[in-house]
């Protein structure tokens, strides 16, 4: 595994509203050895700045904690899980439709994004005036510019039309209208399609010279800007795009499907973007936040004191807060024999004793909260890479976030290809047979199905039946709220700071 690099701070860049409407961009002076007159001449000095951009990635408000609370207990995927009635982090308001506008999750979401976005313009604007060879420089940008649209893609799936940020803005730019009001969710697609355009045509392919494990490529940008364009409904490009990513024979589906979500199977062939973790060390000495509480939130809760030995190591206490819980209706979607149930759930006896992967024993239900836990988000303490302070560290535990595999690629190719008149059986049916399942007719049902079950647990569930219209249907007994619920409220925080320029999303007060 990848170690975590330490961020660079060429400027702690632009944020949007976060602390006053008049104080909102602050252009801190370059610190550290890095700076800006490096970063001009020198490819290594201009290749850190950007990793500078990757570390937005480890933000719980970027695709951490915050994304999976927003859009994995949302859905129907996942219940709020923990102890009844808590509502820390206001999960509980997520998961029952309850929440208002100052629910903090949005406000978190908000402000991790633009930070990033912030970051992201401030390393482009460097990099457009880079003075060394044109290829690199080329291929820095496109990097940066497929994070940008990236995070510009969960903001206009979140909220719809946001403020379009894509330069560094003066201090004394920071109150205009332009900057804190909305523009259309028109226009944002507009700059997503052309950063990850871009970044597909300026990144070299997986594997090639002077691509890195963890960095954005070719075959990434491609994925990402096909899924974009199923947003879209345009069929023809989502199936070219995805069409030439199967077709680039850097891909394949990794045999064992649970495996893929352990540290063993990081970055294997199944991988098309992945977010890098690893035990590392502040420049204190303290120790790294590392995806921040990622496994630990969504590990088992005990109700009581329990104690676990594997290996002779002792291992006090439970594995984490039992939040965003797998649903009894995902559980039971499940065909017989789909392997993919046991590599997505931990299933608690309500008797017997649980043994995880590694050994790791969890007691029966009485003296767990819930019934099901995410698998997929566990991190072996005694099996797998610990964090810098020891297997006894249950916060910073340093797991990969998979945010793109090949068999969404697949799925996205499938769907599309229902509608072009492609070949939509095979990718479809490649999925369910890496899952031990028979081939299944092609339908729309069938493919929204199957990334049900594929991708379930990953953070994409709730946006998933947005966009497939249904979660009107799905979510009503949630209390989902046609008309209203399909984007979450701008932050009240935001809206405060903006003097109330930035509109609110309807039905919301």
């Amino acid at each position: 595994m990848n170690k975590k690099i330490l961020i660079l701070s060429i400027a702690t860049i632009t944020i949007l509203a976060v602390t006053s409407c008049k104080k909102s961009f602050l252009d801190v002076p370059p610190q550290g050895l890095l700076t800006e007159e490096q970063a001009l001449i020198d490819p290594a000095a201009a290749d850190n700045l950007v990793t500078g951009v990757y570390n937005t990635l480890y933000s719980q408000g970027t695709v951490g904690l915050r994304w999976v609370i927003v859009n994995q207990i949302a859905s129907d995927d996942a219940d709020k899980g923990s102890t009844p009635g808590e509502n820390g982090f206001g999960v509980k308001d997520i998961d029952e439709f309850t929440f208002t506008t100052s629910n903090e999750n949005f406000n978190e979401l908000w402000k991790a994004h633009y930070l990033a976005i912030g970051r992201t313009n401030k390393a482009l604007d460097i990099l457009g005036k880079g003075t060394f060879d044109s290829t690199t420089r080329n291929r820095l940008i496109g990097e940066v510019r497929f994070l940008r649209g990236m995070f510009y893609f969960n903001l206009v799936r979140l909220f719809g039309g946001v403020p379009k940020i894509t330069r560094v803005i003066l201090p004394t730019e920071a109150n205009n209208d332009e900057f804190q009001t909305r523009a259309t969710k028109q226009d944002i697609y507009a700059v997503i399609t052309d950063d990850l355009q871009y970044a597909v045509d300026h990144l070299p392919l997986k594997g090639d010279a002077n691509t890195k494990v963890g960095r954005a490529n070719k075959g990434a940008a491609q994925a990402f800007l096909a899924k974009v364009y199923l947003y879209l409904k345009n069929w023809q490009k989502a199936y070219d795009l995805s069409l030439s990513v199967m077709s680039s024979g850097k891909y394949d589906l990794a045999v064992d499907y649970a495996t893929i979500f352990r540290e063993a199977g990081a970055n294997n062939i199944e991988s098309v973007f992945e977010v890098e973790t690893g035990p590392s060390r502040s420049p204190t000495g303290a120790c790294d936040a590392i995806s921040p509480n990622f496994s630990n939130f969504q590990g088992p809760r005990a109700k009581g004191a329990w104690s676990n030995n594997v290996d002779g190591k002792p291992y006090d206490g439970d594995l984490g807060f039992g939040i965003n819980s797998p649903t009894a209706d995902l559980a039971n979607t499940y065909e017989a024999g789909d392997k993919r149930k046991a590599g997505t759930i931990i299933f608690i006896d309500p008797v017997n004793i649980t043994t995880l992967w590694d050994g790791f024993i969890i007691p029966a239900k009485p003296l767990v909260e819930n019934d099901r836990y995410n698998y997929k988000a566990y991190h072996s303490p005694f099996k797998e890479t610990t964090a810098c302070n020891g297997y006894l560290d249950k916060d910073n535990k340093p797991k990969n976030i998979r945010l793109m595999r090949f068999a969404e690629v697949l799925l996205i190719n499938s769907e599309a290809a229902l509608h072009t008149g492609g070949d939509a059986a095979t990718p479809l049916n490649r999925v369910r047979a890496r899952a031990s399942l028979i081939a299944a007719p092609v339908t729309e049902a069938n493919i929204w199905k199957e990334r049900r079950l594929e991708l379930a647990m990953e953070s994409d569930r709730f946006l998933d039946l947005v966009r497939q219209g249904t979660a009107g249907a799905v979510l009503s007994s949630k209390g989902f709220v046609v008309g209203k619920h399909e984007l979450f409220p701008i932050p009240q925080q935001q809206r405060d700071l903006s003097g109330n320029r930035l509109v609110q999303n309807p039905n919301y007060q």
